[in-house]
């Protein structure tokens, strides 16, 4: 069975959390290849993630662009995942970023080791990489002008 991703439908709502900066975003999503050499080895290549089959490791990218003439502090993104995905954990820790996740719709972001989805009986349980929404992400370098980042995470195609 294959699945066809749509990059607009999918990442449409990345959000950028920085008023009044001239910040270019653009995203990306790319399927995780594994190519088999001829001595035996094995190496990673990422392609466009035009059609994808269920298991397929996902890897979705924000590529961020400081355009103003200053430097720009506290850039804070937030991409959402999609519900065909099951995020892969600690694939969007990065270093000079704090990464929150959120498991209601973006309307809260918690640390990953004290991130808890609550139960219809009123109980609270961890949350587990099903129940991730967005992800959060707080540049914590300064971004000088002309210059930027890429931030990513993984998941698979359930």
């Amino acid at each position: 069975m294959y699945r066809k991703l749509f990059c607009t439908l999918m990442l449409g709502a990345a959000t950028l959390s920085t008023p009044a900066i001239a910040l270019t975003a653009t995203h990306s999503i790319e399927r995780e290849v594994i190519v088999r050499h001829a001595d035996g080895s094995q190496s990673v290549r990422l392609e466009r993630a035009d059609t994808v089959t269920p298991g397929d490791k996902i890897v979705y990218s924000l590529n961020y662009f400081n355009d103003e003439a200053e430097t720009v502090e506290d850039i804070v993104l937030i991409m959402p995942v999609p519900k065909e995905i099951q995020y892969l954990e600690g694939s969007a820790n990065m270093d000079n970023v704090q990464t929150a996740y959120s498991v209601d719709a973006g309307k809260t972001f918690e640390a990953r080791n004290i991130l808890r989805v609550k139960l219809a009986d009123g109980r609270n349980r961890a949350a587990n990489a099903d129940d991730i929404t967005h992800i959060r992400w707080t540049v914590v370098k300064a971004v000088a002008p002309e210059t930027g980042g890429k931030l990513s995470f993984s998941g698979r195609l359930k």
